[in-house]
C-alpha cells in the first residue's frame, strides 16, 4: 500500500471542505447590502421573560440587572400615551408594533453568590438559586423551565442574556422580531474598545458573525445561536436552551435541536447588545477550552440530529456544521498553511529525478511505478491549493467586511502581534479541552 499517495489524496480532500466554505463566506459578506437585512414583517414582541444565569459572577450581574429594569420601565412607559394617541385619531387599536406588554427580569444564580445575592435584593431585581452549581448553562436554564412550568407559556419571549453583557438606551424600543418567530439571536459587539491582543480578534469575529447571520437569514441558511442576547419562544426555550444539557457547547447544541425539529433561528439586525467579557487571558481560555471540548462531545452525541437536518435541509446543514466544527477559524488557517508549505516543500523534493525514480520503483510493474509519482504529485497540488485557496478567501471575506463597517472604535484593525496572541490563547484551550475531557466534555451532573 502507498500511504503517502493516499494520506495526501485524503488532506486533500478534508482541505477542500473549509476551502469551500471559505468561499461561501465570501459570497455572503460581498454580496450587495441589500441581501442582507432584517427579515420584512417584524414587530414589538409582547410580554417577555429576561433571564440572566449567573455563576460566580459577584455584584457584577446586578449591572445587567440594572440595565434591564431601566428598559422596561421605558417600555411600559410608553404604552399608554401610544394607546391614547390611537384613541384620539378615533381608533380603538393600539398603534402596530407598539410594545403590548411588560418584561420581567430574573436572574438565575446557578449555585450560592452572596455578593450577588447581596446586590439584586438591595435593587429590587427577583432571583432563583439553583442550590448545586453546574456542570453547564444548559442545567441551569432546565431548572428554571421546570421551577416554572407552565407560567413560561404567558410570556411571548424568553431572552437570555450573559451576565457580563450590557444593554443601550431604548433596547426594548427597537427591539423587532420577525412575525411568526420562535427564534432569534440578536447582533453583539463590544462594550468599548478592545484591549490589544485576542480580544481585537474577537471583535473582529463578533463584526464578521453579525453580517454573516443576516446574509444567512436572508438566504434561508440556518443561523447559529452564539449565548449572548437570544430570544425563544416557550415551546422553543423547553427544546432547544432548556434541553441543552448533554455537552458544554449549549449554545450550538440548542441550535441543532431546534434545527432538527424544524424552528428556524433568525438573526435580527438590532438592537446591538454590548459584550463585556474579562480581559484576563486565563479566563478567556477557560471559556474557549470549554467551547472546544463541548463541540468536540456534540460531533459525537448530535450525529443523528445532524443526520436528520441533512435529510430536511443538506445544503444549510453543512453550512451549520461548517460553522461549529471548521473552528476555531485561526488554528485551522494555521494549520493549513502548514499543510500548505510542506506540500510544496514535498513537490520540490520528488521532482528531482531521483526521488520520482526510487517512488516509481516501489513495485507493481511499469504502469503501476509510473502511476504512483502522478498520483502523489497530483494529490500534493491539490493539497497545496486547497490550503492556499482558504487563506485567500479569509482574506477576502475580511476585506469585505472592512469595506462595509470600516474601522470603528469597538472593531479597530488588526495586527499580527493581535492574531499571534489569539492563537496562543486558542492552542492552550485545545490542548487544555483535549487533555481534560472528563471536564470540558461532558456536561452531567456531579454525584
Amino acid at each position: 500500500m502507498d500511504t503517502l499517495p493516499i494520506l495526501s489524496a485524503a488532506l486533500a480532500a478534508l482541505a477542500a471542505i473549509p476551502a469551500l466554505d471559505g468561499f461561501l463566506r465570501w459570497r455572503r459578506l460581498s454580496a450587495p447590502r441589500g441581501g442582507a437585512q432584517a427579515p420584512e414583517g417584524a414587530r414589538a414582541p409582547g410580554r417577555m421573560l429576561a433571564v440572566i444565569p449567573s455563576r460566580a459572577e459577584g455584584a457584577r450581574v446586578g449591572d445587567l440587572a440594572d440595565d434591564l429594569k431601566r428598559e422596561s420601565e421605558k417600555r411600559e412607559e410608553r404604552i399608554p400615551s401610544k394607546v391614547e394617541e390611537a384613541a384620539a385619531m378615533g381608533g380603538a387599536r393600539p398603534v402596530e408594533g407598539t410594545a403590548q406588554g411588560g418584561v420581567d427580569v430574573l436572574v438565575l444564580l446557578d449555585g450560592p453568590d452572596p455578593d450577588a445575592e447581596a446586590r439584586l435584593a438591595r435593587d429590587g431585581v427577583r432571583y432563583l438559586s439553583k442550590k448545586s452549581p453546574g456542570p453547564a448553562k444548559g442545567f441551569v436554564l432546565a431548572f428554571l423551565a421546570e421551577r416554572m412550568g407552565p407560567s413560561l407559556d404567558a410570556y411571548d419571549f424568553i431572552l437570555v442574556f450573559d451576565a457580563d453583557m450590557r444593554l443601550p438606551e431604548g433596547f426594548f424600543r427597537d427591539l423587532r422580531a420577525p412575525d411568526g418567530a420562535e427564534a432569534f439571536q440578536l447582533p453583539v459587539r463590544p462594550s468599548g474598545v478592545p484591549a490589544p491582543g485576542a480580544p481585537r480578534v474577537e471583535a473582529l469575529s463578533l463584526a464578521e458573525a453579525r453580517l454573516d447571520d443576516l446574509a444567512r437569514d436572508a438566504a434561508g441558511l440556518p443561523v447559529r445561536l452564539r449565548g449572548k442576547a437570544m430570544g425563544f419562544s416557550p415551546r422553543a426555550f423547553r427544546l432547544g436552551p432548556a434541553a441543552a444539557t448533554r455537552t458544554t457547547a449549549e449554545d450550538s447544541e440548542a441550535t441543532l435541536a431546534l434545527l432538527a425539529r424544524g424552528i428556524v433561528v433568525h438573526a435580527l439586525d438590532g438592537p446591538l447588545a454590548f459584550d463585556d467579557p474579562p480581559a484576563d487571558a486565563g479566563a478567556m481560555g477557560r471559556s474557549r477550552a470549554r467551547w472546544f471540548g463541548g463541540h468536540l462531545k456534540l460531533l459525537f452525541t448530535g450525529v443523528l440530529e445532524l443526520l436528520r437536518c441533512a435529510v430536511r435541509r443538506p445544503f444549510g446543514t453543512f453550512v451549520l456544521a461548517a460553522d461549529f466544527w471548521l473552528r476555531p477559524r485561526i488554528l485551522l488557517l494555521g494549520a493549513l498553511a502548514l499543510l500548505s508549505g510542506a506540500s510544496d516543500v514535498l513537490m520540490v523534493v520528488f521532482s528531482s529525478k531521483g526521488a520520482w525514480t526510487v517512488l516509481a520503483a516501489g513495485g507493481g510493474g511499469a504502469a503501476a511505478g509510473s502511476a504512483r509519482p502522478i498520483a502523489l504529485l497530483v494529490c500534493l497540488l491539490l493539497l497545496s491549493l486547497d490550503g492556499k485557496s482558504t487563506l485567500a478567501f479569509e482574506w477576502l471575506s475580511i476585506a469585505a467586511l472592512r469595506h462595509r463597517i470600516g474601522y470603528p472604535a469597538e472593531c479597530p484593525a488588526v495586527s499580527a502581534a493581535d492574531l499571534s496572541d489569539s492563537f496562543l490563547v486558542w492552542l492552550r484551550a485545545a490542548a487544555r479541552g483535549l487533555a481534560e475531557p472528563g471536564r470540558w466534555h461532558r456536561a452531567r451532573p456531579g454525584a
